[in-house]
C-alpha cells in the first residue's frame, strides 16, 4: 500500500503476479511434490484487499490440478491481515468468488489484525507494506516502538515498511521466501542499518529488481525495487541484480559495502570503486565540514521576498535550493530575519513578530525551552554563511556544486561544505566534486531519491578523496575552477575531469 492504511492502493496486477511467481519457483526450487504443496504457508503481513495473495492462491489451485488432476484448496495456504475492515471484507469476497469458480469451497484466513504483531510461522511471505513517514504518523509509530519488537529494530528516521520485513524475517521458517516490493531508499539509508543487519545475519538475497520509475501512479516520485530473499544459513550464493541498464550477478555477501549498505554494483564498478578507495588518502569527512541550511520553523515570519529597510539590521541575503548552480550561483530572490541566540529582539521586530506568536511558539524547540519564541527554529553557527564555502542542492539530478565567499544564508535543502584547516583548498576540492569521477563514485556508493542523487551528510563525508601533499597540482585545479568560476567552459570542465580520470583509472 502506498502512504496511507487506504486498500483502494494495491498493488497492479502484473507485479503482483510477477512476485508470486517468483515466490513459489524459489519455494519448489527443488521439485513440485504433493507434500511441498500441501505443507506450503503463504503470508502478507499487510494484505489489504488481497492483491498479492488471490493471485498467490489462484496459482496454488493450479498448481494442484497440474499435480492431482483435481482442484484441491487447503485452508492453510493463505493467512492475511490488515487493520482496515473494509479491506479484509473485499479480500474475502474476493477469495469466495475464485474458490466459486473452481468449485471449491472452504474457510479464509483473513484476519483484521496489524500483521507487526503477528508471530506465526510461514514459509513464504509476500506483501507491499504501507509506506509512513515517523514525522506525521507517531502514534502509529509509538504503539510499535513500546513492543518488544519495536523497541529491537526501531532507529530514527526510519519508514514504518521496515518493521514489516524485519518482522517477516522473524516469522519465516528456516529456507522461507521472503519477496517484498518497497521503495530503494532503504538500501542505502543511515536509518536502515537494523534492517539490512537483520537481513544480513539471517539469510541471503536471491534477486532484486530495481526500477528507474514509480511501479504507482499515485507515487510518481519514488523508485521501486522488488527482492526477493530466503531465510539460510548459507555463507555463499548469487544474487541476481536487475537494473534498468544492466543485469549481472554477483555473490551475495559481496552486495554489502564495509558500512553494510547495499550497493548494486557490478564487477567492473566494485573495482572501479576499491581503486578510488586505495588512491584516495582522505574522505571529505577528514578535511571538510558540512553542514545543513537554516530551518526557520515558519517561512511566512522570517523569509521576505523583496529588502525591508525596517530590519536592516537583522535582514541577510537568502538562498533556496535552486539558486545553487554549477561553480557558481544565481542572485538572491529572499531576504530573511536572522535572528539567531546572540539576536536582540527591538519593539520593531517584536511589533512585527507578535502576529505570528501562536505558530512560532508552538515550535517544538520553544515548547522545550531550547529557543526563544521570536529566534529561529536552527540558524545554524553563523560562521558557515559567511566564510568561503562550497553550496550544494540537498538533491540534485547531477553533481553541481558551486562556490561563494560572502553572505550566503541557505535553506535547509542546501549544504554548507567549509575547510576544517585554512591550508586545505576548496576550489581543488570543488574541482574534484563536479568531476566525471566524483559523479561515478556516489552513482553506487551515494543514496538517490526518485531520479535525483540526495547529497546529505553522511553520503558525502564519506566520500573518498584524493588530496595531493604537491602544492603544483592543487594550483593547476584550482586555476581551471575558478575559470568556471568566472564564465563556465565545457572543454575546461572536460580538462578537470581527465586530471581525476588518470589519478582513478
Amino acid at each position: 500500500m502506498e502512504k496511507q492504511y487506504n486498500y483502494k492502493v494495491y498493488t497492479p496486477n502484473e507485479i503482483a503476479k510477477e512476485m508470486v511467481k517468483k515466490g513459489l519457483n524459489l519455494y519448489f526450487e527443488n521439485g513440485k511434490t504433493l507434500e511441498k504443496l500441501m505443507e506450503i504457508k503463504i503470508c502478507d503481513l499487510s494484505c489489504g484487499s488481497g492483491n498479492l495473495i488471490i493471485p498467490a492462491l489462484e496459482e496454488l489451485i493450479l498448481i494442484s490440478k497440474e499435480m492431482t488432476g483435481r482442484y484441491i484448496y487447503n485452508e492453510n495456504w493463505i493467512t492475511g491481515y490488515d487493520i482496515n475492515e473494509e479491506a479484509i471484507k473485499v479480500a474475502n469476497l474476493k477469495i469466495k468468488e475464485l474458490l466459486k469458480d473452481y468449485s471449491l469451497d472452504g474457510e479464509v484466513k483473513l484476519k483484521v489484525q496489524n500483521g507487526l504483531f503477528v508471530e506465526e510461522k510461514f514459509n513464504v511471505i509476500l506483501g507491499n507494506p504501507p509506506y509512513l513517514g515517523e514525522k506525521n504518523n507517531k502514534e502509529v509509530f509509538q504503539n510499535i516502538k513500546n513492543t518488544e519488537f519495536g523497541k529491537k529494530y526501531y532507529e530514527g528516521k526510519m519508514d514504518f515498511f521496515y518493521f514489516f520485513i524485519e518482522r517477516a524475517v522473524e516469522n519465516l521458517e528456516e529456507n522461507g521466501v521472503l519477496i517484498y516490493l518497497t521503495t530503494n531508499y532503504w538500501l542505502k539509508a543511515d536509518s536502515g542499518k537494523k534492517l539490512r543487519e537483520a537481513l544480513k545475519i539471517n539469510g541471503n538475497f536471491k534477486d532484486i529488481v530495481f526500477y528507474d520509475n514509480s511501479l504507482f501512479s499515485k507515487a510518481k516520485g519514488q523508485h521501486n525495487i522488488i527482492f526477493t530473499w530466503r531465510r539460510e544459513n548459507l555463507e555463499q550464493g548469487k544474487v541476481d541484480i536487475i537494473l534498468p541498464e544492466k543485469r549481472f550477478s554477483i555473490e551475495s555477501r559481496d552486495i554489502y559495502d564495509e558500512n553494510s549498505k547495499i550497493i548494486l554494483a557490478d564487477r567492473e564498478s566494485r573495482e572501479y570503486n576499491e581503486r578510488v578507495k586505495r588512491v584516495s588518502n582522505f574522505t571529505l569527512g577528514d578535511i571538510v565540514n558540512i553542514n545543513q541550511g537554516i530551518v526557520s520553523g515558519f517561512d511566512k515570519a522570517f523569509v521576505f521576498d523583496e529588502f525591508n529597510d525596517e530590519f536592516k539590521e537583522n535582514l541577510k541575503p537568502f538562498y533556496k535550493n535552486k539558486d545553487v548552480g554549477m561553480y557558481k550561483n544565481n542572485k538572491n530572490s529572499f531576504w530573511i530575519l536572522y535572528l539567531d541566540r546572540k539576536s536582540n529582539l527591538d519593539n520593531k521586530l517584536e511589533n512585527y513578530l507578535k502576529i505570528y506568536y501562536d505558530k512560532l511558539s508552538q515550535r517544538r524547540e520553544v515548547q522545550e525551552n531550547q529557543i526563544k519564541w521570536w529566534q529561529l527554529q536552527w540558524a545554524r553557527d553563523e560562521e558557515i554563511f559567511l566564510k568561503p564555502k562550497i553550496l550544494v542542492r540537498q538533491r540534485c539530478k547531477t553533481n553541481q556544486f558551486s562556490y561563494d565567499e560572502g553572505e550566503f544564508y541557505g535553506s535547509a535543502d542546501i549544504y554548507f561544505i567549509t575547510a576544517k584547516d585554512e591550508s586545505i583548498n576548496l576550489f581543488y576540492i570543488l574541482g574534484y566534486m563536479n568531476s566525471s569521477s566524483f559523479l561515478k563514485w556516489f552513482k553506487y556508493n551515494g543514496k538517490t531519491k526518485g531520479k535525483n542523487y540526495e547529497f546529505y551528510s553522511t553520503p558525502l563525508k564519506e566520500t573518498p578523496i584524493y588530496y595531493p601533499q604537491e602544492s603544483a597540482e592543487i594550483e593547476y585545479i584550482e586555476k581551471l575552477v575558478k575559470e568556471q568560476i568566472k564564465s563556465y567552459k565545457s572543454e575546461i570542465q572536460e580538462e578537470i575531469d581527465n586530471y581525476f580520470i588518470k589519478i582513478f583509472e
